[in-house]
């Protein structure tokens, strides 16, 4: 999830030193698919699964230059999809994109917070499912606010693959990130040209896919410029090239993923 806020900064969050991928870098937040996603009852608590949108926001091509074996992704994975990005950006981050039944959006300053935290651990700990958190609160997590950004896939090469989207969304209105102290540590706002700078000067560790997402970003100078940008880019599913020094996509598409 590449969570933004204007003017324009984006929410990083340090992966735990004992992680197994990318121990102590700065990455997006986000994480994996579980069962409990791909559930009836979760999909009934989301809003935004319909078909049509469905078909519209996955809409990944091959890249040339770039092959994949992998299958295109079908209307039921599409959907899990988006409930697992809300599901692990509000255990990671205790950030939820949700609306009442009334149809608004949930009201940070006036519904119990407080309470809502301690059922997010519930929820991160397996202890209490998305989906029944929810519907206590008679919530809909909203995946309407999320755009698909892009679609990498890691290298045959490699000992972890990971078949990642990632989604852009703006922050909503008075809800604060706060990393879970479990899986990432020190919540980061940041603007992509800084972070960029940052790494460029030994202050911040970043992996490859992040430094090209910043890169990617750091030419908008507002998140409505961005967001909009991401509702309407081309996407390429990339599997980058590996070379001598790590891995490098073609430059021929450099800026068309």
């Amino acid at each position: 999830m590449i969570l933004a806020r204007a003017p324009f900064e984006v929410y990083l969050t340090r992966r735990s030193a004992g992680s197994p991928f990318a121990p102590d870098a700065f990455v997006f937040p986000g994480g994996t698919i579980e069962p409990q996603d791909a559930t009836g009852e979760a999909r009934a608590r989301t809003l935004g699964l319909e078909n049509e949108r469905l078909d519209r926001e996955f809409r990944a091509a091959l890249a040339p230059g770039l092959k994949s074996a992998e299958p295109a992704v079908g209307l039921e994975e599409a959907a899990t999809l988006l409930v697992t990005a809300l599901r692990e950006l509000f255990e990671e981050a205790g950030v939820l994109f949700a609306r009442g039944a009334d149809g608004l959006p949930v009201d940070a300053l006036s519904a119990d917070w407080t309470g809502v935290a301690g059922e997010r651990l519930a929820v991160r700990q397996g202890e209490l499912s998305f989906a029944d958190f929810l519907r206590a609160h008679d919530w809909y997590a909203d995946s309407n606010a999320l755009a698909l950004f892009s679609h990498w896939i890691t290298p045959p090469s490699e000992p972890r693959r990971y078949n990642t989207h990632f989604f852009f969304a703006l922050a909503p209105a008075a809800q604060m990130p706060l990393a879970d102290a479990f899986e990432t540590h020190d919540g980061l706002w940041i603007a992509p040209a800084t972070a960029l700078a940052r790494y460029e000067a030994g202050e911040l560790h970043l992996v490859y896919p992040t430094i090209k997402h910043l890169a990617r970003l750091a030419s908008f100078d507002s998140v409505d410029a961005a967001l909009a940008f991401a509702r309407e880019k081309r996407v390429l599913t990339v599997v980058p090239n590996e070379n001598a020094g790590g891995f490098e996509i073609p430059r021929a598409i450099e800026a068309e993923w």
